[in-house]
């Protein structure tokens, strides 16, 4: 008889056993939180420094202006020849594939590292070009590097092939920056990090587990 009840406890014991591993199983498949592949967080979430840009449509742009909602922001210049136009048309994809609410409360915004040249004028015709609900945006040279700066962004003019001052380039960081609902610099994404896979689907699958795993949603 007490071998049968021993019998029965191991039983019970193993199926409780393994019952657990199957719920730990199931959560870490279903439940638990997804990693990264692309996108980086920073360890610490620096605020934006103050400034006042004008939207490509004329009306004025600050910090608070990132309040309340997730961005998506990149430094170029309407005048890049190839990075600015690859990323501006991956971020047109990336904001069309986004589902539900990520697409509705993301704003995607196109910062001038060229502002001496891009004018409100220019950015009105180059921004919506790639999509209509884009934001873009110039602000003096100043305030330009001081935000540029506080982002970790890097940029510096390298002279044309001719004499005249208005034909240059701009050697500019290429990453694209996440802004919490908070107006804090909370990740970036590094396009060179896809390592030759297909960029767009990667940051869309990311930026979504992203924000299913923070507080703000």
């Amino acid at each position: 008889m007490r071998n049968k009840v021993n019998g029965n406890v191991f039983v019970f014991i193993l199926v409780a056993l393994l019952a657990l591993g199957v719920g730990f199983f199931g959560y870490q498949t279903f439940m638990a939180p997804k990693p990264l592949q692309l996108i980086n967080t920073f360890p610490k979430l620096n605020s934006l420094v103050p400034f006042k840009a004008t939207k490509h449509t004329g009306e004025t742009f600050t910090e608070k202006d990132f309040i309340g909602q997730w961005s998506v922001v990149f430094f170029g210049f309407t005048t890049c020849p190839d990075i600015c136009p690859t990323t501006m048309m991956d971020m047109n994809q990336v904001q069309k594939g986004l589902s539900g609410k990520y697409q509705t409360d993301t704003q995607f915004v196109f910062i001038s590292v060229d502002p001496e040249r891009d004018t409100v004028e220019k950015l009105e015709k180059y921004v919506p070009a790639f999509n209509p609900e884009f934001v873009g945006l110039t602000m003096d040279l100043q305030q330009t590097r001081v935000l540029t700066k506080n982002l970790g962004v890097a940029f510096m003019k390298t002279p044309g092939h001719s004499n005249d001052p208005n034909n240059y380039m701009v050697d500019h960081t290429a990453r694209w920056f996440i802004i919490d609902p908070l107006g804090r610099r909370f990740g970036l994404i590094n396009p060179t990090d896809a390592l030759g896979k297909d960029l767009v689907p990667l940051v869309i699958s990311d930026y979504e587990n992203l924000r299913k795993q923070t507080k703000f949603n």
